[in-house]
């Protein structure tokens, strides 16, 4: 019997300690999940709408990820986690609401921030949130520090920085991380 709850989880994204985003995905439900196939005129026009809404959704969560990197590096932000910590010691922090979605941040040692959107309609366990977060970071951990992935050698030699930083990007948008954090989110609840 498939669960009839709704996962709250909207979105997750990983940026860099540079403020470049590495990871961000989407995990709402797709439209064709509850609306049949039709006519075929109509299922080009579905499809039309879909995208566009899937697209609008992945621009907004983009959008939802700079804000809070602007939360992050703001002066005030240290006031914030301070306040936080008192009653939240474990570093996730409710960065803001916006449309619905509470935006939780945690920044880690190495200043890589996970963010991560909830359905505001829903109650979340902060426990299980910040298992989450673990999680997530874990396997994050895991890719980068995989001591098998290919380095980026080229004619014997490594790149620079700039190109070791392009790979660790390709790494975080490959299939088997992206499966990794999705089954995480599948998970969570």
């Amino acid at each position: 019997m498939a669960s009839t709850r709704k996962n709250p989880i909207q979105f997750v994204s990983l940026i860099s300690r540079t403020d470049k985003p590495l990871y961000i995905q989407s995990f709402i439900p797709e439209l064709d999940q509850d609306h049949p196939k039709e006519h075929n005129s109509d299922e080009q026009q579905h499809q039309s709408v879909q995208s566009t809404s899937t697209i609008n959704k992945f621009l907004k969560f983009n959008f939802f990820s700079h804000m809070a990197l602007d939360i992050f590096s703001s002066p005030t932000s240290l006031s914030l986690r301070e306040q936080q910590q008192q009653q939240n010691p474990n570093g996730v922090l409710l960065l803001f609401i916006q449309d619905q979605v509470i935006v939780y941040g945690y920044e880690s040692n190495n200043g890589l921030k996970i963010i991560v959107g909830m359905d505001q309609s829903v109650t979340i366990n902060q426990d299980n949130l910040y298992k989450f977060i673990t999680s997530v970071y874990k396997l994050y951990l895991r890719v980068v520090c995989n001591p098998f992935r290919n380095f980026g050698l080229i004619n014997g030699q490594q790149d620079k920085q700039d190109n070791e930083n392009e790979n660790e990007e390709d790494l975080l948008n490959s299939p088997k991380f992206d499966q990794g954090v999705k089954k995480l989110v599948d998970d969570f609840v």
